[in-house]
């Protein structure tokens, strides 16, 4: 993390900037063991976005790398004679075959292999620890079958998530393209024939209006829509992204609902893999606590590593953060006193995983029929404005 600090200096003149710490009392004390009394620290807000980030490697390609190195290397194959033929395979996008042949140079000029998959800041935070603690272990093999087993978990978790939003899209372009269809093609013709008496407010104005716009100027139009679409998309990828959709889902209570085991599953199988590695407690703490992409539940976890460092367990500082059920609590105590809460965190996130499904279906089967009744009653008050406005007109000729 990043902090900006106002300070007096050895001088004592008063100075400001910024310093990277893992947390605020380590940024602190870093401060005061270069001669600074800081007066003032706060994280610095900084916007951390690129074309790496925006363009990143496919989920589906890191599914498919991990299964496959973990089998060749299961297999007895060297490292780079594994990279080596992983990148002729053309199941992979071309970009990624490329990340492959970076890193197998990585390797030649003396890095290792962890260290060279970082230097490509494509891979995320879980997946170079991962490596790294199993090069340090001499678990290689091991690890990398954990890794392909957490990284198909979670693609299976997507493609649910997106399997969910197929139907609710389809019917929102549905009312979309039925909106443009009847402004551009069918009320033009259909008030043709009444010249200057056509309404100059109201709903059919304003279809009438969009049908001219768009007549005039369809580039323009058509560069308004692909301008706001990237520029949506660009913005949920950053910061202010993030909290816009946590806000949007805090709104609706069983999105919200959904969301929270969403989250609690990916903490659940990130830190059981993390720790089941060899990664120490307070690292995977942290690891897990950002694979989760939950802001409120990420500063949660800070103060669990917090009390984790302090002497508590790990089951009472998760208890007085409230992140779980308290079935939960007890099943983690079990794993410390077991030392098997690597697979207790997995039967966890098992757990969430069948909570999750059915409250997937529950949300479909409620949002399935309100977006049926949206658009019927939308197409119904259209039909509506318009025949009330041919007759309004009809009657006006009439006179």
């Amino acid at each position: 993390m990043v902090y900006r600090y106002v300070a007096v200096n050895k001088e004592k003149k008063k100075v400001s900037g910024t310093i990277e710490a893992d947390n605020v009392k380590e940024a602190i004390f870093r401060l005061r063991s270069n001669g600074f009394a800081v007066l003032e620290i706060r994280e610095a807000r900084v916007f951390n976005f690129s074309l790496k980030n925006l363009f990143g490697i496919p989920l589906n390609d890191i599914v498919l790398f991990s299964r496959q190195f973990e089998t060749m290397i299961s297999a007895g194959i060297r490292i780079r004679d594994a990279l080596s033929v992983l990148t002729e395979q053309e199941i992979f996008s071309k970009r990624f075959r490329n990340v492959i042949k970076k890193v197998i140079n990585e390797i030649d000029g003396g890095s290792s292999l962890s260290e060279a998959f970082e230097k490509q800041e494509v891979f995320d935070e879980v997946f170079i620890n991962m490596i790294k603690a199993g090069e340090e272990g001499g678990v290689l093999d091991v690890t990398l079958k954990k890794l392909a087993v957490y990284y198909e978990n979670v693609y299976k978790m997507q493609q649910q998530v997106k399997s969910a939003m197929v139907y609710p899209t389809f019917i929102l372009t549905f009312a979309v393209i039925v909106v443009m269809v009847i402004s551009v093609f069918i009320l033009p013709k259909l008030f043709s024939a009444f010249g200057s008496n056509i309404p100059s407010t109201g709903m059919i104005a304003f279809l009438m209006n969009l049908n001219q716009f768009l007549r005039n100027n369809w580039l323009l139009a058509i560069l308004i829509v692909i301008t706001a679409f990237v520029g949506i998309f660009i913005f949920l990828k950053t910061k202010y992204g993030v909290i816009t959709k946590e806000f949007i889902g805090k709104i609706i209570p069983p999105v919200r609902k959904l969301r929270e085991k969403i989250t609690q599953e990916r903490f659940c199988r990130t830190f059981g893999v993390l720790v089941g590695s060899g990664v120490s407690i307070i690292e995977s703490l942290g690891m897990a606590a950002n694979a989760s992409n939950n802001r409120q539940f990420i500063n949660k976890i800070k103060n669990v590593q917090e009390k984790v460092k302090s002497g508590s367990t790990l089951k009472n500082a998760l208890k007085s953060e409230k992140v779980f059920p308290q079935i939960i609590y007890e099943m983690v105590g079990t794993g410390e006193e077991t030392g098997q809460l690597d697979v207790v965190m997995e039967k966890v996130a098992d757990f969430f995983d069948d909570q999750i499904q059915q409250d997937t279906k529950k949300l479909l089967s409620l949002i399935e029929p309100l977006m049926i009744a949206f658009v019927g009653l939308f197409i119904a008050f259209l039909a509506y404005t318009m025949y009330s406005t041919i007759f309004s007109m009809q009657s006006t000729i009439g006179v």
